[in-house]
């Protein structure tokens, strides 16, 4: 699963199921975070007007006005501080709650859902759009919905350039078969 997942920025505007929004929520809040802080909150915004209100003034990209469900993952830092100080406020709390956000888009390719990880927005004027409490930090922006088309496979590193071995014995490292590009416009 976890190879097929793409970022999908294309949406056909079908709405999700309560049921679906609620199993991706699940899927976030079962992330791996340190000392079971769980520093993280989500918003869920459906309403159209509230979406682009958010997208704009915070300059987000505007493909996830597309998407039926835009899921805004907050950290709550102070949560983490509370158990590890300064290195919880600066570090655990992001990294748990990007755990979050990638179980997230795990669970939506699971249930044949696209969405993408948007990271390029102004925090505080999302912040200011929704109306975030103070010791909430946006993290991530997540539109979520069913794709117009099925997404290509990007091409990855290859392991040899990105893995270092240190100690054990050395795994050789198989290299996936690369399969031709496939554009929708292209005839078989």
């Amino acid at each position: 699963m976890a190879q097929s997942r793409r970022s999908v920025r294309d949406f056909t505007g079908q709405p999700l199921t309560p049921r679906q929004i609620e199993k991706l929520l699940q899927a976030a809040q079962a992330a791996p975070s340190g000392g079971n802080c769980q520093p993280w909150h989500f918003y869920v915004i459906q309403d159209k007007a509230v979406k682009t209100q958010a997208v704009e003034r915070s300059r987000a990209s505007k493909f996830c006005l597309a998407a039926p469900v835009l899921f805004v993952v907050c950290a709550d830092p102070a949560r983490s501080e509370a158990r590890y100080g300064q290195r919880g406020r600066e570090l655990y709390a992001l990294q748990d709650t990007a755990a979050a956000v990638q179980n997230l888009l795990l669970c939506a390719q699971d249930m044949g859902l696209g969405a993408c990880w948007c990271g390029a927005f102004d925090e505080a004027a999302l912040a200011a759009a929704l109306g975030l409490p103070a010791h909430l930090r946006p993290v991530a922006m997540v539109p979520v919905g069913y794709p117009t088309t099925e997404q290509c496979c990007q091409i990855r590193r290859p392991l040899s350039e990105v893995v270092t071995f240190i100690g054990g014995a050395e795994t050789v490292l198989q290299e996936p078969e690369r399969k031709p590009l496939r554009f929708e416009h292209m005839e078989n």
